[in-house]
């Protein structure tokens, strides 16, 4: 059996990937995957607290690991530096171990990342470089709007292609209703120019998805809300 990885990263903390991450689960189990053939995990975390997506897996019987092998304490970076946690190696054999570990015998494996590409660079455990040890597609979240939307993707992309990515799918998240469709006009006319090699896959809007909301949807629900 070949596994799928799917490697979602974002424009920034808090970009929105865990939703994105549950909207493409719910998705899969809507085209009739089984739970059991799929699997969701954050190897990488600054963040303790349960996200959403860690509940729909909790309810719909999908294989999580919502905390992985390596957290982002405060004064890691410091501690690292200073040689007093594992080196990157063995950081990196760690996070790769937790990965196949929950993706063994599934169809596809939904990795959510932790900030923006880059972040864990100081320890050689970045995004890129995690996802540039599997054989995975890679989905990037980026913020919402026009100008600023567009520099931050180039930026983030174009980082991501330096350090050898290739097959990047972009996805829009908290896209402000009003203004959505403005937003698709100009991003879906400007960005494949800069960025040519990438495939824009589309735009969500900031409606929320919570707990209570969660509870009282089943995951064809979910799915169309990301259609």
């Amino acid at each position: 059996m070949t596994t799928k990885y799917i490697y979602v990263m974002g424009s920034e903390s808090g970009a929105g990937k865990s939703t994105v991450c549950l909207g493409i689960l719910a998705q899969l189990l809507a085209s009739r995957f089984n739970a059991d053939q799929l699997a969701y995990i954050k190897p990488v975390t600054q963040c303790v607290t349960k996200q959403t997506v860690a509940l729909f897996c909790e309810q719909t019987k999908i294989p999580c690991r919502d905390i992985g092998n390596l957290v982002f304490r405060k004064g890691f970076s410091r501690d690292f530096i200073d040689g007093l946690t594992k080196h990157s190696d063995e950081l990196m054999t760690d996070v790769l171990a937790s990965i196949h570990s929950i993706g063994k015998n599934k169809d596809v494996v939904i990795i959510d990342g932790v900030g923006d590409p880059s972040v864990g660079s100081v320890v050689g455990v970045s995004n890129v470089d995690v996802a540039l040890s599997l054989p995975c597609s890679v989905i990037f979240v980026g913020k919402p709007g026009i100008g600023m939307a567009i520099d931050n993707t180039v930026l983030c992309v174009s980082f991501m292609q330096y350090k050898g990515l290739t097959n990047i799918g972009i996805i829009y998240n908290k896209v402000p209703l009003a203004s959505i469709y403005e937003i698709k006009k100009y991003v879906t006319k400007r960005l494949p120019e800069l960025l040519p090699e990438i495939t824009l896959l589309g735009f969500i809007g900031e409606e929320q998805i919570d707990e209570t909301q969660l509870k009282d949807n089943v995951s064809e629900e979910i799915a169309h809300w990301f259609s």
